[in-house]
């Protein structure tokens, strides 16, 4: 398998995990040192990846809200041992941009930074 395949695979682990809310293969997906970090809220915000899946988990996913799935990796770039990807995620009424920054460590990508914002926020009724 090429990296490039790898990495795409390790994508849309992440992307079906934050569609069914499944926190224990998200937590596969992210190295355990990883930051998750945003500016949804207004403001930048700065956690780690055990605080980022605790609000995952606390949170109604998107398959248990009947919603279709739409998520799709927009670029991904590979570079020996790093490689990024932009992902476009339209989900409970919002629309996100995700960069992602990977890392291959023992021979396995995983997750090292996500840095998140919303491009427009539409709340449904």
């Amino acid at each position: 398998m090429s990296e490039h395949q790898a990495v795409l695979d390790l994508v849309q682990r992440y992307l079906f995990g934050i569609y069914e809310g499944d926190v224990d293969d998200l937590r596969k997906v992210f190295h355990p040192n990883a930051r998750v970090e945003d500016t949804v809220t207004g403001s930048f915000r700065s956690r780690d990846v055990g605080q980022y899946l605790k609000a995952v988990a606390s949170r109604q996913s998107p398959y248990a809200s009947g919603e279709p799935f739409r998520m799709a990796p927009v670029s991904i770039g590979v570079w020996e041992e790093m490689a990024t990807v932009t992902a476009d995620l339209r989900f409970l009424g919002n629309h996100y941009i995700n960069v992602l920054s990977l890392v291959r460590c023992d021979g396995q990508w995983l997750i090292a930074h996500k840095l998140f914002g919303s491009e427009s926020v539409q709340k449904t009724p």
